[in-house]
C-alpha cells in the first residue's frame, strides 16, 4: 500500500506488549495500513457523534482495502463510559460476529480512548485496539499507557482493565481545530510530564506560555 503521510516522530513503548506511538499529520492511510496488515477481516470505529466526519474519512479508506468496517457511535464525554454503552458496544460486535483477529479504533478524545480500550479488553478476553487521540489530553495521557475503564455511580474509572494498545496514532491536523479551553486542559498533563522526565517541556512553557498553547 502507498502511504502518503508526513511523520514526525515515533516512540516505541516497551514492555510486556510493546507498541508504537506516531506522531505526525495526515495519518489515516497509516491508521489503514496498520489495521489491514494486521490480518483483521474487519474493523471497529468506536466514536462520538462530533467525530463522525473523522469516522467516516477511516471508514472509506478502510473499506478501499476491502476490509469490513463496523461503526460504534457512543455519546459523549463521560455519558459514554457507562457499562450500559459498554454492553450496546458489545451487543452489536456480537452481531457482526466479530473475531480475535479483528480490530477496534477508538477516536476521539480520552473518553472514547478510556472506552474503547475497555470494550476491547473485555471483548473474547482481549482483542487489539488501535487508539486515534483527538485532544490534547488524550494525545499525552489517556489514549497511552494502557489504562482503560468505565464509570459506576460510585465514581469515575472504578471498571477497567490494563490493556496496551496497538498503537497509537497522533494526527497534529486534529489539534488545530480545538477551542483554546481543550488546549489549555491538556498542557497541564504535558507540564506533569515535565516535572517527571524533561525539564526541557517547563523550559518551554516558562519562557512563552502563550506559544506553547497555539
Amino acid at each position: 500500500m502507498n502511504v502518503s503521510t508526513n511523520i514526525f516522530d515515533t516512540v516505541s513503548v516497551n514492555g510486556a506488549s510493546p507498541y508504537d506511538v506516531v506522531i505526525g499529520t495526515d495519518l489515516t492511510p497509516l491508521i489503514v495500513e496498520h489495521a489491514k496488515d494486521s490480518g483483521a477481516a474487519q474493523v471497529a470505529l468506536l466514536h462520538q457523534p462530533a467525530l463522525a466526519e473523522v469516522a467516516a474519512e477511516i471508514d472509506a479508506a478502510l473499506q478501499a482495502t476491502g476490509l469490513r468496517v463496523l461503526h460504534l457511535e457512543v455519546p459523549d464525554a463521560e455519558a459514554g463510559k457507562s457499562l450500559a454503552v459498554a454492553g450496546e458496544c458489545w451487543d452489536k460486535l456480537g452481531e457482526a460476529a466479530f473475531g480475535r483477529r479483528d480490530i477496534i479504533i477508538g477516536i476521539g478524545g480520552g473518553a472514547a480512548t478510556d472506552l474503547a480500550g475497555f470494550v476491547a479488553a473485555a471483548w473474547m478476553r482481549g482483542v487489539r485496539v488501535i487508539q486515534v487521540p483527538t485532544t490534547v489530553l488524550g494525545m499525552v495521557d489517556a489514549a497511552v499507557g494502557g489504562k482503560t475503564g468505565i464509570n459506576t455511580a460510585s465514581g469515575k474509572n472504578l471498571v477497567g482493565a490494563f490493556h496496551e494498545p496497538d498503537a497509537v496514532f497522533i494526527d497534529l491536523n486534529r489539534v488545530l481545530t480545538l477551542p483554546d479551553e481543550e488546549i489549555i486542559a491538556g498542557s497541564a498533563e504535558i507540564i506533569k510530564t515535565g516535572f517527571i522526565a524533561d525539564e526541557e517541556i517547563l523550559r518551554l512553557y516558562e519562557s512563552d506560555p502563550a506559544a506553547c498553547l497555539k
